[in-house]
C-alpha cells in the first residue's frame, strides 16, 4: 500500500522506516511541527514526573538538571513513550497506562502524594483533564508547558499531486489534532474531496469521529498505540 504518515518528525520517519519494513510506500507529510519552549528556571526536583508523549520526553531531556532525576518515578503513557524514557537514562518507569485517562487511574493507585509535587512537562494544546483531575484529588500537580504543535499551511507538492491523482491508499492518523489540521490543510489547498478516497487507519475511536465526515473506510486501533494502529494495515492490504 501507498500510506500517508501526518505525525510530526522524527517520528514520521520512524514510522515510515517501519512500514517500509513491512513492505508498504510510505509518503512522509507532518501537518505539525513540533517547537521546544525554553526550559523553565525554577522548578524544583519532582516527586515523580508525568509524560504522556515521546516529545515531552525530549523537552524533559533538554533541561538543565534533569540527570539528577533519572531515579525519580516516571508514570508514561503509551509503550513508545515508556521506551523513550528508558532510552534517555530513566530508571523507575512506570508505563502501564495507554493514555492521560488511564495515566491518572495508575497514579490514584499508587499515591506518592508524600513524595513531593507532580512535574507535568505538557503540550501547550492539550487534550484531556489529567492535571486537573489529579488536583481535584489532592495531588500537588506543576504543570510546565514543555513544547507545542504549530500547524503547517501547506502539504509538500508531492503529496497534494498523490492526493488529487488518488494515488495514496491509506492515511495514518495518531491525534486530534492532526486530524483536524489534515482538513483544515486539504481545505486550503482546495483538496478536501480527494480525501475520501483512502482508507484511515486511526489511533483511537476519539480520532475516528473527527474525520468520520469524509465517509472514507476507516480502521480504528484496539490500543491507543503505533503496534495496535500498524497491526490493522497488513489485515486491510
Amino acid at each position: 500500500m501507498r500510506l500517508l504518515v501526518t505525525r510530526p518528525q522524527p517520528d514520521a520517519d520512524r514510522t515510515a522506516a517501519r512500514l517500509g519494513a513491512l513492505g508498504h510506500v510510505a509518503l512522509v507529510q507532518p501537518v505539525l511541527t513540533i517547537a521546544f519552549n525554553p526550559p523553565p528556571a525554577d522548578v524544583e526536583r519532582p516527586g515523580a514526573i508525568l509524560i504522556t508523549s515521546q516529545n515531552a520526553v525530549r523537552a524533559l531531556t533538554k533541561w538543565p538538571g534533569t540527570r539528577d532525576w533519572q531515579a525519580v518515578p516516571v508514570f508514561a503513557a503509551g509503550p513508545a513513550t515508556a521506551r523513550a524514557l528508558a532510552d534517555a537514562g530513566f530508571k523507575d518507569v512506570r508505563a502501564n497506562a495507554s493514555d492521560s485517562g488511564s495515566l491518572a487511574d495508575i497514579v490514584i493507585e499508587t499515591d506518592p502524594k508524600t513524595a513531593g509535587p507532580l512535574l507535568y512537562p505538557a503540550a501547550r494544546d492539550r487534550a484531556g483533564a489529567l492535571a486537573g483531575g489529579l488536583s481535584a484529588q489532592g495531588y500537588d500537580v506543576r504543570t510546565v508547558e514543555a513544547y507545542r504543535a504549530d500547524p503547517v499551511t501547506r502539504f509538500y507538492p508531492d503529496v497534494r499531486d498523490a492526493l488529487v491523482r488518488g494515488q495514496i491508499d491509506g492515511v495514518l492518523l495518531y491525534s486530534g489534532r492532526t486530524a483536524k489540521t489534515l482538513k483544515a490543510v486539504a481545505a486550503a489547498e482546495g483538496v478536501s474531496d480527494s480525501l475520501a478516497r483512502p482508507e484511515y487507519f486511526i489511533i483511537s475511536r476519539h480520532v475516528a469521529g473527527i474525520v468520520a465526515d469524509l465517509g472514507a473506510l476507516m480502521h480504528v486501533a484496539e490500543r491507543p498505540d503505533e503496534d495496535s494502529l500498524l497491526a490493522l494495515i497488513p489485515a486491510a492490504a
